[in-house]
């Protein structure tokens, strides 16, 4: 049988063996249920909000609810207007949450308590927009007078970039994308650690052994893992594009926003996840007890969380020292580099030298790993440790 195809069983075997996984089938089912409903969610939210209750006692200008649902408009907000043949009758209402205010006379606002500065503010706009109507009717303007005395010409403008309207949703998706790129190199990055632990705790590693070489057997274990850490992105990616677009929450631009950002957090999900995969996985050889894997465990997130970090920081300031040179330098690269793609122009070069370190490091790291997962994969007790597992890996 040719290393290609012993490589790929073991990925096709560990491929399933945890896709099957009731942990892992719940967990994905609830995040797409999650992920499915942040689109109704929020296009509910795009409802607005209730419109505004205001009570009307006493004499009242004439086209005040005119006036009041211009006013509102400016603010994205709507009005009701209810009249009360008493104070009494109105402030009863207003204690018992039928009204927000009360405008008494024309003259006056009556609040439960705190006044609403936003509704305040759109009452009033209404009332003194009235006012001077009526004082331009009584001096006599004409309406050219009157448009240019209420609203002189405003100066004139121009800017030397134009606005990118996508920039927001584009800072939003790549923030969601660096989240998934975390969490997902670091779930799957400790499902390799946890099974190789496990197959060498059950000594199922010896049978696999017999028919296949252990640089083999972690080759195929970080690609049958990472192919389905790749595909569970895939569907999530999937699930928030079609739930956004079947409930009209955001324009969603799946050619250009959508598929660009998506495109680039598998990308370098590929190469973070096989960094760190192959680290965790030498890591696991060491150990055979669930209590050493925890302590083990944190030595990768040494390099995944300052990674995670920096791509928050590459958010505001994608052109900052320390994400210029964190989407650069492995390990953090994975992280860093594909929100600096997404919210700002980024060189060719760089994204080329980028590419390149993380492929040379990746590389040397894994004939390490696989030293140490050859030198300790086999012992079964207490910690290897990693000195003593590169020596017995180097000497087979």
């Amino acid at each position: 049988m040719t290393a290609l195809r012993q490589v790929l069983l073991v990925a096709w075997r560990d491929f399933f063996q945890r896709a099957r996984s009731r942990a892992f089938l719940v967990s994905m089912l609830i995040i797409v249920a999650v992920v499915a409903g942040v689109g109704p969610l929020m296009a509910l939210q795009d409802r607005g909000p209730e419109p505004y209750t205001i009570g009307v006692i006493g004499a009242a200008p004439a086209a005040l609810e005119p006036a009041l649902d211009r006013a509102a408009a400016a603010f994205d907000r709507t009005v009701e207007t209810v009249t009360f043949d008493s104070v009494d009758s109105g402030e009863t209402a207003l204690e018992d949450g039928d009204a927000d205010v009360l405008l008494v006379d024309g003259a006056e606002l009556v609040w439960k308590e705190e006044p609403r500065l936003q509704l305040g503010a759109i009452v009033n706009s209404a009332i003194q927009g009235l006012e001077r109507q009526r004082t331009i009717a009584e001096l006599g303007l004409s309406d050219a007078d009157a448009a240019r005395l209420l609203h002189p010409d405003a100066l004139d403008t121009r800017t030397l970039t134009q606005p990118d309207p996508s920039a927001g949703p584009r800072r939003i998706a790549s923030y969601v994308g660096s989240i998934l790129l975390y969490i997902s190199i670091l779930m799957f990055g400790q499902f390799v650690m946890l099974g190789v632990m496990e197959e060498k705790q059950s000594r199922v590693v010896e049978v696999v052994l017999s028919r296949t070489r252990p640089s083999r057997l972690l080759a195929g274990k970080v690609l049958g893992i990472g192919a389905l850490g790749f595909l569970q992105l895939v569907v999530l990616g999937g699930a928030a594009l079609l739930t956004l677009s079947a409930t009209n929450a955001i324009d969603v631009d799946l050619a250009g926003i959508g598929m660009r950002i998506v495109g680039a957090v598998l990308f370098w999900y590929l190469l973070g996840y096989t960094l760190f995969a192959v680290v965790y996985a030498a890591l696991g050889a060491t150990v055979s007890r669930q209590e050493d894997a925890q302590g083990v465990g944190m030595i990768p997130i040494l390099g995944i969380l300052p990674g995670f970090f920096l791509s928050i920081v590459a958010l505001d300031d994608p052109n900052g020292t320390l994400p210029h040179l964190g989407s650069i330098i492995p390990p953090f690269s994975p992280f860093v580099m594909p929100i600096r793609m997404t919210v700002t122009s980024v060189p060719l070069w760089e994204v080329v030298l980028s590419i390149a370190l993380i492929l040379v490091t990746t590389y040397w790291v894994l004939r390490l790993g696989a030293r140490v997962y050859q030198g300790s994969i086999l012992r079964i007790g207490a910690k290897t440790r990693l000195r003593d597992a590169l020596k017995a890996g180097s000497e087979r």
